[in-house]
């Protein structure tokens, strides 16, 4: 029940102050997400002793960031990787030291060797760029040469910047590391440099300049590790290669072949007439066609890779940033395409105007308008509904919808008999939904429709309190704002809240 009132909107501050004292182990769930406590509270809460209920406003993007920052020096490891989780925040260089010394420490201890020592601080920067920095400037010299290997997973103005650090490092090793690096970018590369890393190998092949011995080395696959479809995106390959790849038998080649931007239109048409329907889904959305040579392609939108699906529309913390937006100009154009394919791209576009989203609104794909549903903050209300109730990508969160301020409150007691129990849990966001349909609800089938009914403000007061005393239902309850506050002081106060 504790935990009930820790999320209750309307409990006062004297009770959220006491389950802080008294009852700290049930406030972290509800802290992690709640955008209203009050300035006591979350100045409570950064100095609680209970290491959880501040990774709770370190992980809470409705804090104020400063806040959250200062918690980047927590003496609680957890709660600084709380605040790394975030993407948007921009940590000081400090935030990821303590991890740094961590695995020193490790190493100093006789428990890693320099080469495991390495790969663990590599592996630390590649899952987190944001990291790299701190990395390239650590005071221990074997961690700022493994910075040299995360060189080429920046961006190229930090790469740049990072390479001026290094290059003038007070360590001829570091210096000579960095060094290497970059000259072996402009090398172009052999067999024998292949590494035996599967990611690395195929970056490899995509990025770097390749030698004639490679290119037929891969061609021939030699090694059975079948890298020509990473080897077909690369920007250097001789157009000849190019064009011998377009017979390559295998269809993952030729998609790889369909993303390049130097392709010739004989080869656009080749490709866009490709036995194999993967690869004419793949080259239908190349820049270089027009929408008459769209229109002729035929294509499956199933064999179309998740980035261009509603994967997009997956919300996740993640700690690499969201890839950048085109041009708003260019999100125009392909809004109007007729490959629904570019149409999902263009519904991500937050920026788009009025006109265009009443357009992608009616789309007849459902993936563009469920990514427009999920992106764009003016999308319409009928379409937020709409998308709700013809959910069908697991990706895709679909509760995520319902705090959108769009989305539509009225008349939602009409699906209290939905099939769709999520649907039947709409009719507790109708603001004119009978007191006594959400009471019946509470006795639904479904534990979640029990659950959001308990928590409903309209459920009647008398059997908000009732349901208190009932295991499944007193903690959805405890949440309800019209709970009376002084049942609430009550429950706080006794023992076992």
């Amino acid at each position: 029940m504790a935990r009930g009132l820790a999320g209750n909107p309307a409990a006062p501050l004297d009770v959220l102050l006491r389950l802080l004292d008294d009852h700290a182990e049930a406030v972290p769930a509800a802290f992690r997400r709640r955008a209203d406590l009050p300035p006591a509270v979350v100045a409570a809460a950064t100095r609680h002793p209970v290491a959880r209920v501040r990774g709770a406003l370190a992980a809470n993007p409705h804090v104020d960031p400063a806040i959250r920052l200062r918690l980047a020096d927590d003496p609680e490891h957890r709660v600084v990787e709380l605040v790394r989780e975030d993407p948007g925040l921009a940590l000081p260089d400090r935030a990821f030291m303590r991890s740094v010394d961590q695995l020193l420490g490790y190493f100093r201890r006789g428990l890693m060797t320099p080469t495991e020592l390495r790969g663990e601080v590599i592996d630390l920067g590649t899952r987190d760029r944001r990291a790299v920095r701190s990395i390239a400037t650590h005071p221990e010299p074997l961690v700022r040469a493994a910075a040299v290997d995360l060189l080429g997973s920046v961006h190229e103005t930090s790469r740049e910047q990072l390479r001026e650090v290094l290059l003038h490092d007070d360590v001829p090793e570091v210096r000579a590391a960095t060094a290497h690096f970059f000259a072996e970018r402009e090398r172009a590369q052999e067999p024998a440099d292949l590494p035996g890393n599967g990611y690395a190998y195929r970056g490899m092949l995509s990025d770097l300049r390749l030698a004639p011995a490679l290119i037929e080395y891969v061609l021939a696959d030699r090694d059975g590790r079948q890298g020509a479809d990473a080897m077909a995106t690369n920007p250097t390959l001789p157009p000849e290669v190019v064009e011998a790849l377009l017979g390559h038998p295998s269809a993952d080649v030729r998609c790889g072949l369909a993303r390049r931007d130097d392709l010739t239109s004989s080869q656009l048409a080749r490709l866009a007439a490709d036995p194999d329907v993967s690869v004419r889904t793949a080259v239908s959305v190349h820049p270089a066609l027009s929408e008459v040579d769209r229109a002729a392609i035929d294509i499956d939108l199933t064999t179309a890779p998740w980035d261009r699906r509603t994967g997009l529309c997956w919300h996740h913390r993640s700690v690499l940033p969201p890839p950048p937006l085109p041009p708003l100009a260019e999100s125009v154009r392909i809004a109007s395409s007729v490959n629904p394919l570019l149409r999902r791209r263009a519904a991500v576009d937050p920026r788009l105007p009025a006109d265009v989203v009443a357009a992608l609104a009616d789309d007849p794909d459902p993936d563009v308008r469920t990514l427009l549903a999920h992106h764009h903050p003016a999308a319409p209300p009928d379409l937020l509904l709409r998308v709700f109730r013809e959910y069908e990508h697991r990706r895709c969160d679909r509760y995520r919808l319902l705090a959108l301020p769009n989305f539509p409150t009225a008349a939602l007691a009409r699906f209290a008999d939905d099939q769709d129990p999520a649907v039947r849990r709409l009719v507790a966001h109708d603001p004119q939904a009978d007191p006594a349909l959400i009471d019946r609800l509470t006795h639904d089938p479904d534990a979640a429709v029990r659950q959001a009914m308990a928590v409903c403000p309209r459920l009647p007061v008398d059997r908000i309190v009732e349901l208190l005393g009932h295991a499944e239902l007193a903690e959805a309850a405890a949440a309800n704002p019209s709970l009376p506050v002084h049942v609430m002081r009550k429950r706080v106060a006794s023992p076992s809240p």
